[in-house]
């Protein structure tokens, strides 16, 4: 079984080359990403192992598909014509992976298509059909009816394309949670996400796998200042003291993909304590109680996020901004300065 890391959307805010580079040298089989410059970026840094264009491409994308070797995978009859003709008109080859819509409405061939996606494929000999495809809509629950549909629909496209000659070299389904909890969804390609950033795609996993934060968020102490009762914290005021405080002001903000949906929920870890957000996230800046931390100094290393024995929890600091680690992760990587570590 190969292992085909999806590192869209600069690696989940981890950082595009670096995390390419990192997992090039595990001996992956590709990656998978969703803008065709992330191809540009990763081909230019010398890297030519597979790269596939997993949200389907653009008419405009196709002269640079092909002097990229990029692999695209085609979503629908409107796709596979438009790589046809291309192909056909520059006299050029082009292997492709088929991506069919299993139920989950979103991009991918209808089942009901397959047949005439078939037909013009084996009249188009330029186009080599690598790999069939779909994505799961529950991952995280291998056992309800919905996955177990969408296992026998996939099924479904892969005799059908048996009974018409056609046997591409890949199947793949497994997203991260998939990988994880259901070997039958494996087949020959796995596509981990969010897992090989150290996060945990459901509860159910954290029993079957260990795994270690790649992402960790810090800041120092910017200033410190005592609040009596009574007296209100930042803007709104969204937070009063309801006794003396202390209270640490740290250099990040909403600007720097600390939601504003954490005022009053979110939490940091500071001298071995966690210490709650208090009041609400500015641009800039977040209040942090520490009247447990009376060591606090100004300069002190704040953990925001991650952490080596995972002290803020993606998944935990997700859930009480009211989204999933996904978005978190994406939004803090991209928006501050990365330093990468090797351990």
């Amino acid at each position: 079984m190969q292992i085909l890391p999806v590192i869209k959307s600069e690696a989940y805010g981890h950082g595009l080359l670096p995390v390419a580079k990192t997992l090039a040298s595990e001996g992956i089989y590709g990656f998978g990403l969703s803008e065709l410059e992330e191809i540009l970026r990763l081909r230019e840094a010398g890297l030519a192992l597979p790269l596939f264009l997993l949200s389907g491409f653009e008419p405009a994308w196709l002269p640079e598909i092909l002097r990229l070797k990029a692999i695209p995978v085609v979503t629908d009859l409107y796709q596979l014509r438009l790589l046809a003709d291309y192909t056909r008109k520059e006299g050029k080859k082009c292997a492709f992976h088929l991506k069919v819509d299993t139920g989950m409405n979103r991009l991918g061939l209808p089942l009901k298509d397959l047949t005439q996606a078939l037909t013009i494929i084996r009249e188009n000999p330029q186009l080599k059909l690598e790999g069939l495809m779909s994505h799961l809509a529950c991952g995280e629950e291998p056992s309800c009816q919905f996955t177990e549909d969408q296992l026998r629909q996939f099924e479904e496209a892969l005799k059908a394309l048996k009974k018409a000659g056609f046997r591409p070299r890949f199947a793949h389904l497994a997203n991260s949670a998939a990988a994880i909890l259901a070997p039958k969804t494996h087949y020959n390609l796995v596509r981990p996400g969010l897992a090989l950033y150290g996060v945990y795609p459901c509860q159910e996993a954290q029993k079957r796998i260990r795994l270690k934060p790649v992402m960790t968020l810090k800041a120092r102490i910017l200033s410190l200042k005592d609040v009596s009762p009574g007296e209100g914290i930042g803007y709104g005021p969204l937070y009063f003291a309801s006794k003396p405080m202390k209270i640490a002001l740290v250099p990040v903000g909403y600007a720097d993909g600390y939601l504003r949906a954490l005022s009053n929920h979110g939490f940091a870890f500071l001298r071995g304590r966690r210490v709650p957000v208090v009041g609400a996230v500015s641009m800039r800046l977040l209040s942090l109680e520490v009247t447990e931390v009376p060591e606090a100094k100004i300069g002190d290393e704040v953990i925001l996020l991650g952490g080596p024995n995972r002290e803020v929890p993606v998944e935990e600091l997700a859930a009480r901004a009211g989204l999933i680690p996904y978005e978190l992760l994406c939004l803090l990587g991209r928006e501050n300065f990365k330093i990468f570590l090797r351990t």
